[in-house]
């Protein structure tokens, strides 16, 4: 029976979606149940949380810090591993502080994404590849006997809002990591405002970390008992909320991610300075609208007819 270890070290949602091939694969491969360790940030146990293929989701700090408290860490990191005395272990990330306990631990095989050979030095062959990219060829290149190329959430499994009413449902994502692909909030003012004549109910989402967005948005609005705000919600109650809509709207981010792989109406916003869309290897189905080469007023006008 083969002990299996797959660490993450990404700190987004997206990047744990990107991985279900790679874990599902393993899974049906092996029959095994796996061992996840992974970022606490990116909430695993919540993404994963209606997935079969594994048996522990174990969360860690990925935070950089001092050289000392690294060290620190790293010791830490290995006496975890080794806790398990896996057959396999799999690290996604070639960050060299996850890359050194992994090539210390007992794990009698090693395998980490994004190197050349045994002496860590990382590979730059698909450095021009966005992460999700790069996560399926480094999973292909396993030649698994069963290779599941699904990215779509076990959505069967997960609940929905207790609505009796057919009302359109719409989730809006208005902010995005760091703060890279950020339309303009105005702009989703309007789509709101353009929408609130109708049989709707929108859901406006943003970073919980990012108060100051409320403040930006107009009274008429905040009180509009069509509109919620759910920033203050846990990963779980968005994944849900996000499962009950019928369209998402958004920049490129975690939740345009959710929405894709729960195979819902998705229209994501980019901008290709910061970033290319990523999402679309999870649904080919998704819109996209890039912000260099539309203006915004025929971006609000193309999602808005879309969604009437």
């Amino acid at each position: 029976m083969k002990k299996i270890i797959v660490i993450t070290g990404a700190r987004g949602i997206g990047d744990l979606i990107y991985q279900l091939p790679l874990l599902r694969s393993l899974y049906s491969t092996y029959k095994n149940k796996l061992i996840l360790i992974s970022n606490k940030v990116n909430q695993a146990k919540e993404v994963y949380k209606h997935e079969s293929f594994y048996s522990e989701i174990i969360e860690f700090d990925n935070t950089r810090y001092s050289i000392l408290k690294t060290l620190q860490n790293i010791k830490l990191f290995i006496k975890l591993i080794n806790r398990y005395d896996s057959d396999l272990l799999i690290l996604t990330s070639n960050a060299t502080r996850l890359m050194i306990p992994v090539s210390l631990s007992n794990a009698k095989k090693k395998i980490i994404f994004g190197i050349k050979n045994k002496f860590l030095l990382k590979d730059n062959s698909y450095k021009h590849l966005p992460n999700s990219e790069k996560i399926v060829l480094y999973s292909k290149q396993l030649n698994l006997g069963n290779f599941n190329n699904s990215f779509f959430l076990q959505s069967e499994n997960i609940e929905k809002i207790n609505e009796k009413t057919m009302i359109k449902k719409i989730f809006l994502n208005i902010d995005s990591h760091h703060d890279q692909n950020n339309w303009k909030i105005e702009n989703f003012i309007k789509i709101i405002e353009l929408q609130l004549n109708l049989n709707v109910k929108i859901f406006v989402n943003f970073s919980p970390n990012k108060p100051y967005i409320f403040k930006l948005i107009p009274p008429e609005i905040i009180d509009n008992k069509k509109v919620f705000f759910v920033y203050k919600e846990t990963i779980s109650e968005l994944i849900k909320i996000i499962n009950s809509c019928n369209i998402i709207i958004g920049n490129e981010s975690g939740p345009i991610c959710l929405g894709s792989s729960l195979k819902k109406e998705v229209h994501s916003i980019y901008s290709p300075r910061h970033t290319r869309p990523e999402s679309e290897i999870i649904n080919s189905n998704t819109k996209y609208y890039n912000t260099e080469k539309i203006d915004d007023d025929e971006i609000i006008k193309m999602i808005t007819k879309s969604i009437q």
